[in-house]
């Protein structure tokens, strides 16, 4: 089901590449009118990070591809760091339709796939243009869309809630894998609760769906398997970090591909910007390290394929400046490379 284009967004979406100079044909007429200036090329947004040395040298040991999304306050843009090159790539760009315009859902668990939710509310899936996957499908996934998640760990599976046509009917949860291009969207389970505010779509992963709806008192928050059977699980769920305490403010966690490390980001004073990013050996819970900066968010995170790494971005709210970090487990040691942008979501790949 190709997406037409249309006015609410398909027609913004611009691969970004070396534009070639415009140069203007010699006139063959003998008018004296003004001859027609050329059309300039688009400006390109910016590097989100450049060096003077290839990114690999500058973080020895690190041999993935990075994906971000950026959202700065006029465009979404999708872009690529190759270990070889010594700046990153824009691979995708997306002009904001003024403040009624598309917001971006983000990227999969492997960088190759990205969404974003149209003024109408139809969920848009597209392959990443370049990224190392063999389909490229572009599609309406989804109407009445109120909220989206990407699966943690499984690449191109994405889950959202539907909304009811009218704001006081049922809701329903869908998946589906976008990396297939014969799957079709699967209903899961439906609610009674309606999307205005009164149920959404937290997490996708292999605990299942986490789901949070509202009462006239508190949050409640449920799980539901892939098979649609629902658990009740009272407050905020997380698999059991380590280390930390069960009622420890955790905003995010990630364990490492290899099993040894979980990287926790912890926020014990909501109202003042001090969050602490906790890295925790998996089998005994000690502490490795801490990092914590005032007035600085720990804004995205992902751990290198092999486990390595974890990449980070610090941004500071103050200075509006940020930095990504790579923390190295094997030399207990971090380097820092500058951002312009604040990034929403990273991604690693091998390269190949």
């Amino acid at each position: 089901m190709v997406v037409p284009s249309s006015p609410d967004g398909d027609d913004d979406i611009a691969v970004v590449a070396s534009p070639s100079p415009t140069v203007a044909a010699p006139s063959t007429s003998t008018s004296h009118a003004a001859a027609a200036e050329p059309t300039p090329p688009p400006a390109l947004p910016s590097a989100l990070a450049s060096l003077s040395e290839p990114l690999a040298e500058v973080i020895p040991g690190f041999t993935d591809q990075i994906m971000m999304i950026a959202t700065p306050a006029e465009r979404f843009t999708v872009v690529r760091w190759s270990p070889s090159e010594t700046s990153t790539e824009v691979v995708l760009s997306m002009d904001r339709i003024a403040e009624y315009g598309c917001r971006p859902v983000g990227l999969d668990a492997s960088g190759a796939w990205f969404a974003r939710v149209q003024r109408d509310d139809t969920l848009i899936v597209h392959n990443v243009r370049d990224a190392p996957v063999e389909s490229s499908r572009s599609e309406a996934i989804g109407l009445n869309v109120g909220s989206v998640a990407w699966h943690d760990t499984e690449a191109g599976s994405v889950a959202w809630i539907s909304c009811a046509r009218s704001g006081s009917g049922p809701s329903t949860l869908y998946a589906l894998d976008a990396a297939d291009p014969t799957a079709e969207p699967e209903s899961i389970r439906t609610f009674q609760q309606n999307c205005q505010g009164e149920i959404w779509l937290e997490d996708w992963s292999d605990d299942g769906a986490l789901i949070s709806s509202t009462t006239d008192t508190e949050v409640e928050q449920i799980l539901v398997g892939s098979d649609g059977v629902m658990v009740d699980i009272g407050g905020r769920h997380r698999s059991s970090v380590p280390g930390l305490d069960d009622d420890a403010p955790v905003v995010e966690y990630s364990a490492s591909p290899d099993g040894r490390f979980v990287a926790a980001i912890i926020d014990e004073h909501w109202d003042v910007e001090i969050p602490k990013l906790c890295i925790m050996d998996a089998a005994s819970g000690a502490l490795v390290t801490e990092v914590s900066e005032h007035n600085s968010d720990i804004v995205a995170m992902t751990w290198s394929t092999g486990g390595r790494f974890l990449i980070y971005e610090l941004w500071n709210s103050e200075s509006e400046s940020g930095g990504l970090e790579w923390y190295d487990t094997a030399t207990n040691t971090t380097t820092r490379i500058p951002l312009t942008e604040i990034v929403d979501a990273i991604r690693t790949a091998s390269p190949g």
